[in-house]
């Protein structure tokens, strides 16, 4: 990805929508249970999504929609199947930062309850995991392979799409497409809800923007 977008490239792409919210995101807890289920609130923030993105695409439909396996992905992803009378895709690859044995737990817990496990994460919170966990840099990795093996698959060439996700996938596919360095992975808000908008080429990608909500 070293030149901007070629007009006979075939560009593919991508809307990237986080799931709704869940009570996990509103206690603020770290989490990869793929098993915790949308809030009333968060049902409504997928119902406010599919109608965003219909404004997007100016009434058309995207060509697919993809989601990972997680149940609030699952849930989020329904509003969108009824409005585009899509089935979805589930595509593997594409799971939530796993945070081991931190699950469930906010970060003032763990610096005040594991002081010595806080410590040393903090001293390198993009390479060092959390203990049983995945780094950030191995989530960016991981994610960075399977955004390459997707745009690369010809059954999406030049197809519009559509990908309910988490947000550590979104900021991660943010970070590959703009060769970032991964230290700035934390440096992009993305709200449950919200929609981030990346067009990929062969040869290039462009984030067309991030986080859009109604």
């Amino acid at each position: 990805m070293s030149e901007e977008l070629h007009p006979l490239e075939e560009i593919t792409t991508i809307y990237f929508l986080r799931h709704g919210h869940t009570m996990a995101t509103e206690m603020g807890l770290l989490y990869s249970n793929p098993d915790l289920p949308l809030t009333e609130k968060g049902e409504e923030q997928a119902q406010a999504a599919a109608l965003h993105l219909e404004s997007l695409l100016k009434g058309r439909s995207p060509d697919k929609i993809l989601r990972g396996t997680a149940l609030r992905v699952k849930q989020s992803a329904e509003p969108l199947v009824a409005k585009f009378n899509l089935e979805t895709e589930e595509v593997e690859g594409f799971e939530e930062w796993q945070v081991g044995e931190w699950e469930g737990r906010t970060y003032l817990d763990i610096k005040k309850n594991s002081p010595d496990e806080y410590k040393a994460w903090c001293k390198d919170p993009i390479g060092n995991a959390p203990p049983g966990g995945e780094s950030i840099s191995s989530l960016a990795a991981r994610i960075g392979q399977a955004i390459h093996k997707l745009t690369g698959n010809k059954d999406y060439a030049g197809k519009t799409l559509c990908m309910v996700t988490h947000s550590g996938i979104i900021r991660s596919s943010l970070v590959y497409a703009l060769e970032m360095p991964i230290g700035n992975f934390w440096r992009f808000n993305i709200p449950t809800g919200s929609i981030t908008r990346i067009d990929f080429s062969p040869s290039f990608a462009t984030v067309q923007f991030t986080a859009s909500r109604p």
